[in-house]
């Protein structure tokens, strides 16, 4: 009841596009290219809903839409 997703509805009760998510092979090289094209990441990387890695991307700099990056399982 207190998740992103929960308060994401609540503003949004017809459901909508909350983020969208890209696997990446090597999640700390994808930080380094999306912050050397000047992308803003939101906080350190952490263990997301699969259990992998993951990270978000500031949506002011991805066309408004709130991106994250999950690293593939080995």
């Amino acid at each position: 009841d207190q998740s992103p997703i929960a308060r994401f509805l609540e503003k949004n009760p017809d459901g909508g596009l909350h983020h969208l998510c890209f696997e990446v092979p090597d999640l700390t090289a994808a930080i380094a290219t999306v912050k050397a094209a000047g992308i803003r990441v939101l906080g350190e990387p952490r263990i997301g809903a699969h259990g992998l890695p993951v990270v978000f991307l500031h949506p002011k700099d991805c066309g408004g839409v709130l991106m994250e990056l999950e690293q593939t399982a080995a």
